[in-house]
């Protein structure tokens, strides 16, 4: 049975409305699929996110803009008397994801307000998938799964549906609601919990759809996940190596970070041992790669699981992604960052170059210039993150700083050639941790999310300022000037604001989140 006629099946119509992906049609009257198999085409054609799934700039691209925001990028400038011989990325990359890289209240509007993108690409995408997970869930019931093969494949499907529900509630999550905060989780907003394979429409609900708090949603994906570990250790993966599938090692990494979040550090422990004592993956030593050579690609050994599509490398699909080259007017890595890797650090030379037009830093981590690139720079999980993960986990526990020291030097002994294992305590474990974290997973999606949660981590917090020039060029590629834009720890556009159209769909809009308007710094203050 093709997609198509299984979709139709499913009584699915995509909303092209105000009213977003909530209410995508369902209808119990019409023909249902008829065997697990018609289900997997759905999943794997619809529900998962495809590695192919770039679009021609980054604003409404599903989790397009994830590494935009932090302090590992920033824009590269020209002298004044010097004029851009392409200035295309510009135009149609860099400005048209101002909103997002200056922080705005309206992040849809590129600087001079001239022109601006839909805000509410990732939000109805994913929740577009969601419901397709929710469909899953409810019809897979209905379909046989009697003989040894259907009751393996019911399983194994199931189990890949609740994971991939609980990946996009959690990344909404840590979008539109507030970083998890035991003290507060009860009561901070989160964003609507849809689990239901039906429209819930109410005609005559002012507000349709309520906001759950963040404990009620990180609570259903712990659950959801909990689940999906269950039913893909019952029945696993057929193929090692399945990298666009999810499995039980991906659901107990991903749970171990949902863990970390919540500063569960027990459980994150116990999931983070369990990845990091699997054979299947192992970490790639570092000290054997060439130089220049780029690290994520399909055949790295760490790789456990990835889906969607990579904005930080031109193809065939998209000439201009993210531009993250260090040439004049595009993107480019901080020096900070740079700076942090020691010379021996092989990640130096295998993450990064210095581009010889600007003396930026240029992004070498992805493979480029290639019809399909295979790892997601915003939903791909690697055992690495493991050892990051359970070091962290350790060291927030009493008694717990040796394991803690010996993962983050495992780790380091893949990385740093002649490295020597190093013993540290207290807060500049965590330091040491985070920094570690950092280097290790920059432009992979996660750095922003690493932000908000150090802010209200409860022991050894960190607070971090992000600041980030803005360089503007005329549409003809004369520099025009810097702007100064300055994000504080404690400011509240951490998180975004719900999206306009999914706000504007109810008599009375559910409630907002708070983000100050943010006006460029006088560059010769810099404060």
């Amino acid at each position: 049975m093709k997609i198509s006629k299984i979709l139709m099946a499913l009584g699915l119509l995509v909303s092209v409305s105000s009213c977003g992906d909530f209410l995508d049609e369902y209808s119990q009257d019409m023909v249902v699929p008829k065997t697990v198999s018609d289900l997997e085409e759905v999943l794997i054609g619809e529900t998962y996110m495809k590695s192919t799934e770039t679009s021609y700039g980054m604003s409404s691209s599903t989790c397009g803009f994830f590494n935009m925001l932090d302090d590992d990028i920033n824009t590269v400038g020209i002298n004044s008397s010097e004029r851009l011989g392409s200035y295309s990325a510009y135009t149609y990359v860099v400005n048209g994801m101002f909103g997002y890289f200056a922080w705005q209240q309206d992040v849809r509007y590129n600087l001079q307000h001239d022109s601006y993108s839909s805000d509410d690409g990732t939000w109805n995408d994913l929740y577009h998938r969601i419901n397709l997970a929710n469909i899953i869930l409810d019809e897979i019931e209905g379909v046989p799964h009697t003989s040894e093969k259907d009751q393996s494949d019911y399983t194994r499907v199931k189990g890949e549906v609740y994971f991939l529900r609980a990946q996009f509630y959690f990344i909404l999550a840590n979008l539109y609601g507030k970083p998890y905060t035991p003290a507060t989780c009860e009561t901070d907003l989160c964003l609507p919990l849809k689990l239901t394979p039906y429209v819930e429409y109410d005609k005559d609900a002012a507000t349709q759809f309520p906001r759950a708090t963040v404990k009620q949603v990180y609570d259903q994906v712990v659950s959801d996940l909990l689940m999906a570990g269950t039913l893909l250790t019952e029945s696993p993966q057929k193929t090692k190596g399945m990298l666009h599938r999810a499995s039980w090692q991906a659901a107990d990494l991903l749970l171990n970070r949902v863990y970390l979040y919540m500063q569960n550090w027990e459980e994150a422990e116990k999931k983070a041992k369990n990845v990091m004592d699997n054979g299947q993956f192992r970490l790639l030593s570092l000290a054997s790669h060439s130089s220049g050579t780029p690290v994520l690609t399909a055949s790295n050994p760490e790789i456990i699981f990835s889906q969607g599509g990579n904005r930080l490398t031109p193809n065939s699909r998209a000439s201009l992604v993210a531009s993250v080259f260090g040439n004049p007017s595009e993107y480019c890595v901080t020096r900070q960052l740079y700076n942090m890797y020691s010379d021996d650090d092989v990640r130096k030379n295998s993450y990064f170059n210095v581009n010889s037009q600007s003396d930026s830093i240029n992004l070498q981590k992805y493979q480029r210039e290639v019809k399909l690139n295979d790892v997601s720079d915003a939903l791909a999980m690697r055992k690495s993150e493991a050892y990051l993960n359970y070091a962290e986990a350790c060291a927030m526990q009493s008694g717990k700083e040796s394991q803690a020291c010996s993962a983050l030097n495992q780790l380091r002994l893949q990385r740093v050639e002649g490295y020597v294992e190093q013993n540290y305590t207290g807060e500049e474990l965590a330091r040491e941790i985070a920094n570690e974290r950092r280097k290790e997973l920059c432009f992979e999606g996660q750095r922003w999310f690493d932000l908000r949660r150090y802010a209200v981590r409860e022991k050894y917090p960190i607070k971090t300022d992000v600041l980030h020039v803005f360089n503007e060029y005329t549409d003809n590629g004369v520099f025009v000037r810097a702007h100064l834009y300055k994000l504080t720890a404690d400011e509240k556009a951490w998180t975004f604001g719900i999206p306009r159209e999914v706000l504007s769909a109810d008599k009375v809009p559910m409630p907002d989140n708070e983000r100050e308007e943010r006006d460029e710094l006088d560059m010769d203050t810099n404060n």
